[in-house]
């Protein structure tokens, strides 16, 4: 499994707890995730992110809120655009398994995969704000 494997079923599990409301319980996200994914492990990098985000959401999401256009809210992101935002300003500020710029690329990649070339531009120029030049 590549670490962008790894990062996608962090994103995923996320994605799911906005869904079904469960931002408490970082376990049973996990295992929800194992089964909705239909996968037989849970990465442990992956549930770093998962109960990182989950346990800094709040102070991840001020940080990415600061940097919205005038009249934007976060809860007019779309959500996969949000997670991929969260889940790539973990990796900048926390990790110690990526390189800052590295886990901008990632989230990148990300939007490839998940997102739009427009929603790519966005968290691109959100991210690059947190990345040491």
């Amino acid at each position: 499994m590549t670490q962008h494997d790894v990062r996608v079923i962090a994103m995923q599990a996320l994605y799911l707890a906005d869904q079904v409301h469960e931002h408490e319980d970082v376990d049973a996200i996990k295992k929800k995730t194992i089964d909705v994914l239909d996968i037989k492990e849970f990465p442990d990098y992956a549930y770093e992110i998962l109960q990182g985000v989950m346990k800094e959401k709040s102070s991840i999401d001020a940080n990415l809120a600061k940097y919205l256009k005038k009249g934007w809210t976060l809860e007019r992101l779309n959500k996969i655009d949000l997670v991929i935002l969260e889940v790539g300003l973990f990796e900048i500020q926390n990790s110690k398994v990526i390189k800052p710029v590295s886990a901008l690329n990632e989230a990148l990649n990300m939007c490839d995969e998940f997102s739009s070339a427009k929603s790519k531009g966005f968290i691109n120029g959100i991210l690059a704000n947190f990345i040491d030049k």
